[in-house]
């Protein structure tokens, strides 16, 4: 058996909290480094796909983590029932703003001779069909994110009577 030497809980939890910091840092690094080559290097699918797999994986994997361990994704309090509505909004409105520069980049003579109307008309479908998305993927985490919370409460109110 290995000796491991005992370490003050403030410094693994400062340790803890350093990598957590450093983690969602790269997070989004990787998300700024899709949308940069996407946007303004206009670069094929193919060269940020990488970047892309691993950002979308990695935020799948501790959405995943939180809710097997039970965590609550969306904190606590009053402000907790608005996060699905505001990040949906958030997102809505950052897809809605790539989505448009790349369109008009490169549709720009289509939309000129439309006139502006259809622009707008493509931005407000593609800002609700992405909020609309974001909403329901992110009450779905919810809605399983709360189950599970409930399946672990139940079992330790059974443990307790059980005791």
């Amino acid at each position: 058996m290995k000796n491991q030497a005992v370490q003050d809980e403030r410094v693994v939890a400062q340790g803890r909290k350093i990598q957590s910091d450093g983690f969602r840092i790269l997070l989004a690094v990787l998300a700024v480094a899709v949308v940069v080559q996407q946007v303004f290097l206009d670069a094929p699918f193919e060269q940020y796909a990488v970047e892309l797999i691993c950002f979308l994986g990695m935020t799948v994997y501790m959405i995943v983590r939180n809710i097997v361990a039970g965590n609550n994704l969306f904190g606590e309090g009053k402000g907790a029932r608005l996060v699905p509505l505001v990040c949906s909004l958030v997102v809505g409105g950052a897809v809605t703003a790539v989505n448009g520069v790349l369109n008009y980049a490169r549709y720009a003579g289509i939309y000129q001779e439309s006139g502006v109307g259809f622009f707008v008309a493509v931005l407000g479908i593609t800002f609700v069909s992405a909020a609309i998305v974001t909403f329901v993927v992110i009450s779905g985490f919810g809605f399983l994110n709360s189950r599970r919370q409930a399946r672990i409460r139940k079992r330790l109110d059974e443990d307790e009577q059980g005791e």
